[in-house]
């Protein structure tokens, strides 16, 4: 005799009933895992873009502040060795600059028509200028010859960057050093001294030559100085050595504020452009301090980040006295 199935077991599949509670507990736990990895995937995408934007905010405002405490090296205060504009935009121009070699050397004939920069003009009898009676040699420019030691050492290299400053103006151009002539005969412009060659000569004019017999002359330098200038244009944070071709220092920024303090008490906040040269009342070593703002705006999926960091920074070649 064949055994007789328990009254409890089942032959039957799943009820209608219960396949419907278990697709709607599947949706409902699928629903769930899919809303805390879409939710863990925006947080991950947002922490991706603020970190982003942070390591740039940082890596950038860590090299310019290495160029704001350099900057002022070797230069005196009527010098515009840091400065502070703004663009159209009302975003800052940060211009930072420091010496390469001590001193500067004295402009001792016009340009650009002497077709060099002549630094000395060595008369003993202070010659005269062409087509003139009185000594127009600037007070700067000694009898002696100036020491260009370390000029020639920094030319022997290759071509260099020099800039050509007027101090009475305060404006200044860029040239390109080739070598250094020492002049042995009489010209139109001087006797005997010495010039640096250059491959182009600035449009503007620069004459330091004295007008009457009591004057001191123009006081017009040349500087070898690495000029380092920060500007935003298309959302792009751009850096300027020299007059080199801009390059891209960090994209996406949305804004680039630098805001010069003025030492005193209180300290007070420097009015726009700064210095304004020429100045005795208000130079860059009247600086306490300079805060850099700078927002950036980093992008992961479709998470968007803006980021505002502000670092404040001390020239530390503010404080120094001028030799």
């Amino acid at each position: 005799m064949l055994p007789q199935p328990h009254p409890l077991s089942r032959t039957q599949g799943f009820t209608l009933i219960e396949v419907l509670v278990t697709v709607s507990l599947l949706t409902l736990v699928l629903g769930i895992v899919l809303s805390t990895t879409t939710s863990t995937l925006s947080l991950y995408r947002t922490d991706q873009a603020r970190l982003t934007a942070n390591r740039d905010s940082r890596s950038t405002l860590d090299i310019l502040g290495n160029d704001v405490r350099q900057a002022g090296e070797r230069l005196t205060a009527d010098f515009p060795a840091i400065s502070v504009s703004s663009d159209t935009a009302g975003n800052s121009v940060l211009t930072l600059r420091r010496s390469l070699i001590d001193g500067a050397l004295p402009l001792c004939a016009p340009i650009p028509s002497a077709g060099g920069l002549y630094v000395n003009a060595n008369n003993s009898s202070a010659a005269v200028f062409s087509g003139t009676t009185i000594s127009n040699l600037p007070d700067a420019c000694t009898t002696s010859l100036q020491n260009l030691t370390a000029w020639n050492t920094a030319i022997a290299g290759g071509n260099v960057t020099a800039y050509l400053y007027d101090v009475k103006a305060g404006a200044g151009d860029f040239v390109t050093l080739t070598g250094t002539t020492q002049i042995t005969s009489s010209n139109s412009l001087l006797n005997n001294g010495q010039k640096l060659n250059t491959l182009s000569l600035p449009t503007r004019t620069y004459d330091p030559r004295k007008l009457t017999q009591g004057d001191a002359g123009r006081d017009i330098r040349v500087y070898l100085i690495e000029e380092r200038r920060y500007y935003l244009e298309g959302g792009v944070l751009k850096l300027m050595v020299n007059n080199a071709p801009a390059v891209a220092a960090v994209p996406n920024v949305q804004s680039f504020k630098v805001t010069p303090y003025l030492s005193g008490s209180p300290v007070t906040v420097a009015a726009l452009p700064f210095p304004v040269l020429p100045s005795t009342s208000t130079t860059w070593k009247s600086l306490a301090y300079l805060d850099v703002t700078l927002t950036i705006k980093s992008t992961s999926g479709t998470k968007s980040i803006q980021r505002s960091t502000t670092q404040r920074y001390t020239p530390r070649n503010a404080s120094s006295a001028d030799q």
